[in-house]
This record gives structure tokens, sequence and C-alpha cells, in this order.
């Protein structure tokens, strides 16, 4: 593959083998990441709506955009307002307002056990998800074939617990536009699990059918593994609990070799959403103790992971013991 097809994803990388863990949306996608760090600097939103006129159609990458910039607004508004007045035809900050009110409400809610979570904390992050349920209607009416708003209304069902027929409809209204919309089966999973408004049965079924039903080399070939990542934490949240027979017992080693036959660690075209996708992989198979499958997945990422699902339940600490222990006497590159 030509060097400049990856460039805006191995800019200013480092040889090092140090891990790094990334915390923000645009996951490695250094364009994305760099227009929108430079967004509350220069208080200006035309890289942002030129960079959303550039993706276009790459709905992958889109969503990929929209939540990076809507992260930053969540935090810093002001240049998402003055495009919204500035640019009054265009659907794009309406899109990127309905991901930033969506972000905002979590922001607030914070990422503690609901046992753990306040009152003020419940009853802002429930006002927010109004207005953010407000801003999704508007966006999805602006952007009409654009399935990146219905992801954050899928984000709205979770948060305010919406019925499953009106999730349902949201769910079909993205389908139709994107049926193998990566963000949009990971925000569906959510839903449905046990943690949110479904339950293990509802969350394997949908899994199981959507990476059965997804081509190799689509992302969508590890839900199931997500499955069992969520499936783990609920019965280990504290990090307490020795979920290794879990994780190495036969169904879940089969479900694990699976998809990493299907999302190989070299697969091209590279998905904008790599890095949130060998990361799941790779920790399930730190959980599995499968550590030089897990160092080829390390070095396919730069030795980056994204913080999800890297930071539940062990944190910081398993992130950097499990590469560690994956590491361990191989060469630096």
């Amino acid at each position: 593959m030509p060097m400049s097809l990856w460039g805006r994803f191995t800019s200013a990388r480092s040889a090092a083998s140090a891990p790094v863990l990334v915390w923000d949306a645009a996951l490695d996608d250094d364009e994305v990441r760099t227009i929108a760090q430079g967004l509350p600097r220069d208080g200006e939103f035309a890289p942002a709506a030129a960079l959303l006129e550039r993706v276009g159609r790459d709905w992958a990458r889109r969503v990929v955009a929209v939540t990076a910039l809507g992260e930053v607004a969540a935090l810093h508004p002001e240049w998402l307002w003055t495009w919204r007045v500035e640019r009054p035809e265009s659907p794009d900050p309406l899109v990127v307002m309905a991901a930033a009110t969506v972000r905002a409400a979590w922001n607030a809610r914070g990422a503690k056990q609901a046992s753990l979570t306040s009152g003020r904390e419940f009853a802002d992050f429930h006002e927010l998800l109004v207005e953010a349920d407000r801003a999704c209607l508007l966006a999805t009416e602006a952007a009409a074939d654009d399935p990146t708003p219905w992801v954050s209304w899928l984000r709205v069902c979770r948060g305010l617990g919406v019925s499953r027929a009106v999730f349902d409809a949201r769910w079909d209204a993205l389908c139709e536009r994107d049926p193998a919309h990566r963000a949009g089966h990971d925000a569906a999973l959510q839903y449905l699990c046990e943690k949110w408004r479904g339950s293990h049965a509802d969350m394997y079924t949908f899994a199981r059918r959507a990476a059965a039903d997804a081509p190799d080399g689509s992302p969508l070939v590890i839900l199931l593994v997500e499955a069992h990542i969520e499936y783990a934490l609920r019965m280990n949240w504290d990090g307490e609990t020795d979920d290794t027979d879990f994780w190495r017992a036969a169904a879940r080693q089969t479900d694990l070799d699976t998809a990493l036959d299907r999302y190989p660690v070299d697969a091209v075209p590279r998905h904008p959403s790599a890095l949130s996708d060998h990361s799941a992989l790779g920790y399930a198979l730190a959980r599995s103790q499968r550590w030089s499958e897990l160092a080829a997945r390390f070095e396919a990422t730069d030795h980056r992971g994204f913080h999800l699902p890297w930071t539940y339940p062990g944190g910081r600490t398993f992130f950097e013991q499990a590469h560690a222990e994956a590491t361990r006497g191989r060469p630096r590159r």
C-alpha cells in the first residue's frame, strides 16, 4: 500500500515501544485529532467544516470525525455555535451538536457505577440527555441520509432508557442508511447489554447474528468478542474476581479464534475503527493470557491501545502489565 494512504494515521508516530493509552475519540486518525485539538485554541470552525466536507460519505470515518469534534465541543462549544449561525444551510453543525450534547451528558454523569453516582450527577445527566434527544431529532431531519446522528440517538436511547420499540425504530433507521455501521452496532450492543437496557441473551443474540452476517475483514466480526467482554465486565466490575476460567473456556476461545482469523492483524483496507477493534481483541487475548498473539496486535497499533476496554476492570495498570508480558523478550523496533 502506498505510504500516502497511511499518512493521516502514521504521522508523528514514535519508534519506541512504550505502551500508550489513547483517550480521545479520534482514535489514531491524526488529521482528525489535529483539527479537533486546534478548535478551542483558534476558535475557528472552518477547519472542522472543511474536514467533514473532505470526509463526505465515508460513513466509517465520518463518525470518528464527528465524535471527536463533539468531544471537543462538549467542553468548548463557542466555535460550534458560530458554525451553526454562519452556515444555517449546512446539516454538519447540527450533526456535531448532537454528538456534543450526548458527550456533555456523559461528562456530567461520570464513569462511575450507578451506586457511586450522585443524585445531582444523575439529574444533570438526564437534563442534558433530553437536550441531546432534541438535538438528534434536528440532526436526523437535516442530514436525511447520514447514519451518524442516528448513532448519537442510539446513545441517547441507552441513557434515557427508552422503550425497546423506540430503540428498534431508530436502529432500523440507522441500518437503512448503513447496515454495516461499526459505531452504530457498538451503540446498539451497549443498549442491549444487561448493565444498560437489555440482557445477556439480548446482547448475545444481536452480536452473534451481526458477526455471522458480516464479511471477513469487517470490524463487525469482533462483536461477539465484545459481547464476551461485556459479560465478563458484569461479573468482574471491581477487577477483583478471577475471570481466567471464563476467558479460557473452549467456547470463548473458539469465538476469539474465529474473530482473530476473520479480522487479521494486517487487514487491508485499514478501517477507521482499527485501533478500537485491535484493542478489543487485544484485551481478550490478554484475559486469555495469549501473550505472543497480543504482541502482534500491539505492534499493529504502534503499541497504542484505546482506553476502552483496556481501562476496565484493572485500569491503566492492567494495560501496562499486559503490554509488559506480551513484549517481554521481544526486540524493540
